[in-house]
This record gives C-alpha cells, sequence and structure tokens, in this order.
C-alpha cells in the first residue's frame, strides 16, 4: 500500500510538471538568474504561473468555469485559474488514490463508486461556492440591524451618509465591511450611492438593504430625518430576523432527518462494497440489477427534491 501511495504522489508531481513544462506561455519562459529558491517558493511559483496559463486559457477560449464575481461572493480571495488549478490538481490526487483502492478491491461496484467520485470531486467545487456564498449571505443578514444602527448614529454625530458607510466599511465585522466598502469604492467612482447601496442589496439579495436603499432616495427627494428612518428600518429588521432564527429553530428537526435519510443508503452502500465486495456485485453485472440502480437513483433525486422543498421554508 505504500508504494501505491508514493506512485500516486509521484504521478500528481508528473503531472504539474509535464503541464509547467508544456504550457505555451511557460515554454517560451526564460528563468531568471538568482539566488536559488526553496522548495516552497518553487512550488508556489509554480502554482501562479499554472493559474496565469489557465485565465489566459480561459479567456481566450470563453470558458467560464468559475467567475471572479463568484469567488468574490463566496469570500475566497483567489483568480479563477489559481482556483481552477486546485481543483484539477485535487481531482487528480483524488483519481490516483480512488484508483489505488479500486485496484486493491477489484469488484466493479468499486469502479462505479470511483468514477462517481472523480466525477463529483469537480463538481463540488461549484458546491463549496454556493454553501459559502448563502453562508455570507446569512451572515450579512444578520449583521445589517446593527449596521444600521451603526450608521444612524454616524448620522447623529454630525457624518454624512457617505462617511457613516465608511466607518462601517472600517469598523464592522466581514463580510458587511467588505460590501460597505465596495459600495464607498463605487461612490468614489462616481456612481450614486442609491444604486450603490441597490447593487449590494442585489448581490447579497438582501431584501432588507434594498429597503435602506429606497430610504435613503426618498429622503433625498422629501427630505426628513434619515436617521430616524434607519432605525425604524433597523427595529423591522430585528423583529424579520428573530422570525427567521424561530423558523430555522422549529424546522431544524426536519433538516436533520432529511440528511440523515439522505445519506443513510449512501453510507450503507460504501460500507458494504468495503466490507463485503461481493454482496453488491449484482446490481452492476445483471441487467435487473442495473434496472433497480437506476430507479433507486431517480427515487433518491425525487425524495432529495421533496425533503428539500418541505424542510426549506421562506421567510
Amino acid at each position: 500500500m505504500e508504494l501505491w501511495i508514493g506512485l500516486a504522489v509521484c504521478a500528481v508531481a508528473v503531472v504539474l510538471g509535464i503541464f509547467a513544462l508544456f504550457s505555451p506561455r511557460l515554454r517560451g519562459a526564460r528563468t531568471p538568474r538568482g539566488p536559488k529558491l526553496s522548495r516552497t517558493d518553487a512550488l508556489r511559483l509554480l502554482g501562479d504561473r499554472a493559474a496565469n496559463v489557465t485565465d489566459a486559457a480561459m479567456q481566450r477560449r470563453g470558458l467560464s468555469f468559475v467567475t471572479i464575481d463568484e469567488l468574490e461572493l463566496a469570500g475566497v480571495r483567489m483568480r479563477p485559474g489559481a482556483y481552477v488549478v486546485m481543483l484539477a490538481v485535487i481531482t487528480v490526487g483524488v483519481a490516483l488514490l480512488g484508483l489505488v483502492v479500486a485496484l486493491s478491491i477489484g469488484s466493479p461496484l468499486a469502479w462505479l463508486v470511483y468514477a462517481l467520485l472523480v466525477i463529483a470531486v469537480p463538481l463540488s467545487g461549484r458546491a463549496v461556492l454556493g454553501y459559502r456564498t448563502r453562508k455570507r449571505r446569512a451572515q450579512f443578514a444578520d449583521q445589517l440591524d446593527d449596521t444600521l444602527q451603526l450608521i444612524s448614529s454616524g448620522l447623529r454625530a454630525g457624518h454624512s451618509l457617505a462617511r457613516a458607510i465608511d466607518a462601517v466599511s472600517r469598523e464592522a465585522e466581514s463580510p458587511t465591511a467588505e460590501e460597505f466598502a465596495r459600495i464607498i469604492n463605487e461612490n468614489r467612482l462616481g456612481m450614486d450611492l442609491g444604486e450603490a447601496i441597490m447593487r449590494a442589496a442585489r448581490r447579497m439579495k438582501s431584501d432588507d438593504l434594498a429597503w435602506t436603499s429606497q430610504a435613503v432616495d426618498i429622503h433625498r427627494e422629501v427630505g426628513g430625518n434619515l436617521s430616524e428612518v434607519l432605525d425604524h428600518v433597523s427595529e423591522t429588521i430585528r423583529e424579520r430576523n428573530q422570525i427567521r432564527r424561530q423558523v430555522a429553530t422549529l424546522s431544524s428537526e426536519g433538516r436533520i432527518s432529511a440528511n440523515v435519510l439522505m445519506a443513510l443508503p449512501i453510507g450503507i452502500a460504501i460500507i458494504l462494497s468495503v466490507v463485503s465486495p461481493g454482496y453488491l456485485t449484482i446490481f452492476v453485472t445483471t441487467t435487473i440489477g442495473l434496472v433497480l440502480v437506476a430507479v433507486s437513483v431517480v427515487l433518491f433525486i425525487v425524495g432529495a427534491v421533496w425533503m428539500r422543498s418541505i424542510t426549506r421554508i421562506k421567510f
């Protein structure tokens, strides 16, 4: 087993070396003479060059597996090329290690699980971005009432709205600080402040922030005390967040039950394929077994969508 793992690691290194050697941009580049780089610096330089080549290739061919906006929404401080290279390296590593396991087991079911795993690894990159984006938006929604209170306090202290938002971008927690810093930067580049706030609301899918943008626009047209308006909006948002948390608490049991029911058949299949490889081979070696697997997958997807629609309450 140690021999196979060593061969897998060597294969990953060979793949990266071939990619760097035969890349069009790297092939014409000359390595500058200078002090010898450490192993960590050399790997970092190789990764940067691979990311540059990948970015250029995606731009040249119009490919968009992931965009810079999606990475920013997920809070991932990487370029699209670097993210794609990272997924490629992880996929190759998982493929080689899975190949070792599949060869050691030798059953058709193990090869089926291996193929599904190799396909699932790059797709999981998109799923991770979606999860991080949803989590970041939820954090932004939870912080918004305190953010509006901070802006209202700045207005009472005599600051302008732009100055109060700038204070939020420097004092608030993430992700509120990043989003309000983007609002200030867009305003400094010439965009209207209300439009910049609305763009942030659409980016974070926040109806509460959209109401704040509308309140700012109405205040500009008819005048009035904006700090008092923001206090009322903040109070409304706080009450909505309390109801949202209560709904999430009451529906948590259903979500956990759905996750357990969805993970149970997959976990049992994996355990049986390792403990008794020949027990499930009938499902991948016979016609009736393949039909039953196809029907099970369809019912599995239907059940997943059904349970998700039941336990996901839109508020």
